[in-house]
């Protein structure tokens, strides 16, 4: 990416000053859901709505017309209708604004005369970035800056996604946010007039507040550059790859949603996975993969110990991770073995081998916290999966996995079966320590096999 566009992105995307054009006090129109959410975001910059009638919106004054602006803003968040945001663009791009989001939609997504009106449209932005038009728009955490039409104020983090469609968009963001996972960036590209996948992949590449990178796509219009760009960015990134459109008939569906063909799924797949992207194949399993890579240490071979004192959840889980190749099950010491015999006693009825079913004798910190202990420390071991029920009587083993996190250098993935509220007092605490931690024994599995994959 040349220096002159990644400077333009850099203000589009971390911008002092924002103008909304379109803003109102209507509360069920877009420009003052919008407003709200620049508000509601704690966004510390200077906020400018612009309309033609209003003297106020939300407490903010309003300009009558952009030639009334005090400066020219960093951001234009256009909340017009299709026809009118074509002229409100030719007149931004020529006042040299950073970049703008166009929300409406009515674009290359209905026919030829809405693909004419995007070709206008694109003419209009010039060189100014476009994120859209069709659009729910974007979010920062590290700019405190929504300038979605959804007010939710999320966790900070450092993976950032890029959405094709505003409905899978929001459930990627509902399900991190059940799931403990921080936000860096969040853009919904709509119709990607002029900033298409592989230019906001490259700016997500070195955008420091960046770590992991996930993308739901319907199709695109140079599959053969988002390749290639996607092939240099996991030499840096991991990417993550969410494909819609697998189907027969899918184009059908995908061109009167986006305006975008969705192509051969076969093919879309073998050359993703060439150029280096994790595939995956919902959005529970996109944020159980961001979780584990933005989360957890990598592993130095592929060799699992798995501790649970329940069978399922670990036959679950080895389901899907027997699939890795040259992924197993390690061969326990049998030094290990005696020492979890002896933790456990000799009333315990257990098998000892891998997956160490610790059964009623697990349930205790202290005995829970030495046989975790005992798989971490056997050579034989790569990774420990830690698998507990909730129950009434014994609190999850939080504690016990933070200390060992500490001590050991090997990965470790949690899997606290129960409910989210239930997990939820010690889960950022595991987090910051290095545990990705799940409900779903699926998800864990999703996410630890992501590991054993890079």
């Amino acid at each position: 990416m040349d220096e002159a566009l990644q400077a333009r992105l850099n203000r589009m995307f971390y911008p002092s000053s924002i103008a909304v054009i379109g803003a109102g006090n209507a509360p069920d129109k877009v420009g003052h859901a919008i407003m709200d959410s620049i508000i509601t975001g704690g966004f510390k910059g200077r906020i400018y709505p612009v309309h033609p009638r209003h003297e106020s919106v939300l407490g903010l004054p309003v300009f009558r017309s952009l030639d009334r602006l005090p400066e020219v803003p960093d951001l234009a968040v256009v909340a017009l209708n299709q026809y009118s945001t074509v002229q409100a663009t030719r007149a931004l791009s020529e006042m040299g604004v950073g970049g703008a989001s166009i929300i409406a939609g009515g674009y290359a997504e209905m026919g030829e005369e809405g693909r004419q009106l995007q070709n206008d449209l694109q003419v209009a932005a010039g060189d100014m970035p476009v994120v859209g038009p069709n659009t729910l728009g974007f979010l920062n955490t590290w700019a405190d800056l929504n300038v979605t039409f959804y007010p939710r104020v999320l966790r900070r983090g450092m993976v950032s996604f890029l959405s094709q469609s505003g409905g899978i968009g929001l459930a990627l963001k509902g399900k991190a946010d059940d799931e403990g996972l921080g936000f860096s960036k969040w853009i919904g590209v709509g119709n990607r007039v002029n900033l298409e996948f592989h230019t906001l992949l490259e700016f997500l590449a070195n955008d420091p507040h960046t770590n992991v990178i996930g993308i739901f796509a319907e199709g695109c219009s140079d599959p053969r550059k988002l390749m290639s760009t996607i092939r240099s960015v996991t030499e840096r990134k991991p990417v993550i790859f969410y494909k819609g459109g697998r189907g027969k008939g899918a184009d059908r569906v995908t061109i009167s949603h986006t305006g975008a063909a969705a192509g051969e799924d076969a093919i879309w797949n073998g050359a993703l996975i060439q150029a280096g992207a994790e595939v995956v194949y919902s959005a529970p399993e996109m944020i159980a993969v961001c979780k584990a890579l933005s989360i957890a240490r990598r592993p130095e071979g592929k060799k699992i110990g798995i501790f649970t004192h329940t069978a399922g959840p670990s036959i679950v889980a080895w389901d899907i991770l027997q699939e890795i190749p040259g992924c197993e099950l390690s061969n326990l010491k049998p030094e290990t073995l005696d020492r979890i015999a002896e933790i456990l006693g000799p009333s315990v009825p257990v098998v000892y081998k891998n997956p160490v079913d610790g059964a009623a004798g697990a349930f205790l910190a202290a005995p829970y916290h030495d046989i975790a202990e005992a798989i971490l420390a056997d050579p034989s071991v790569d990774v420990l999966l830690a698998i507990f029920c909730e129950h009434k009587n014994w609190p999850y083993p939080s504690d016990a996995l933070i200390d060992l996190a500490k001590k050991y250098p090997k990965p470790i993935i949690a899997c606290f079966i129960g409910t989210v509220q239930k997990i939820e007092p010690n889960r950022r605490q595991l987090h910051e320590a290095g545990v990705p931690t799940y409900v779903m024994p699926e998800e864990a599995a999703h996410g630890l096999a992501a590991l054993l994959k890079r």
